[in-house]
């Protein structure tokens, strides 16, 4: 019987591997399966928010590829994923970017990185928030110049006449 068991570990540590292959291919065959189902569900039930960044990890051995986790809200109910971008493209954590999900399961989600945005918040009489909008971070450094420039030609108007 003893005899029978050092046959068995030794039998299994001398062929692991293809004792574990099959659990490894149908490991990644039902990660590739389930990463399908979720992009379709996303692409079927297509709702669209803004996420922020509040953590990353590096993918190994790529420095400037990371993975990226954020947070959003739906239906007031906190989120979170997990995409992967580039700290090269001026991805950060803090950012805020766009989040792309599922209005069915949120959990199915994924954040667009193409366009960096900033928190805007609206105020009513009594300093109370009212809204919250988010600007293209470019746009709102348009709009402040173009504020200036507004004013200066405000200036040299009345100072004309």
């Amino acid at each position: 019987m003893r005899r029978n068991i050092i046959n068995i570990y030794k039998f299994i540590k001398e062929y692991y591997y293809i004792i574990l292959s099959p659990f490894v291919i149908i490991g990644f065959f039902l990660a590739y399966f389930n990463n399908q189902i979720e992009k379709e569900d996303i692409k079927e039930n297509l709702n669209i928010t803004y996420g922020k960044i509040y953590g990353s990890s590096s993918i190994y051995k790529k420095y400037s590829k990371r993975n990226f986790r954020y947070e959003f809200t739906f239906r007031g109910k906190l989120y979170t994923g997990t995409s992967t971008g580039y700290i090269t493209d001026g991805v950060k954590e803090g950012g805020i970017y766009k989040v792309e999900f599922s209005k069915e399961d949120p959990k199915h989600n994924r954040m667009i990185f193409d366009v960096e945005y900033e928190q805007k918040l609206i105020f009513d009489q009594n300093g109370q928030i009212t809204d919250t909008t988010y600007v293209h971070k470019g746009q709102k450094i348009q709009n402040k110049i173009k504020e200036i420039i507004e004013e200066y030609e405000f200036k040299t108007n009345n100072i004309k006449n």
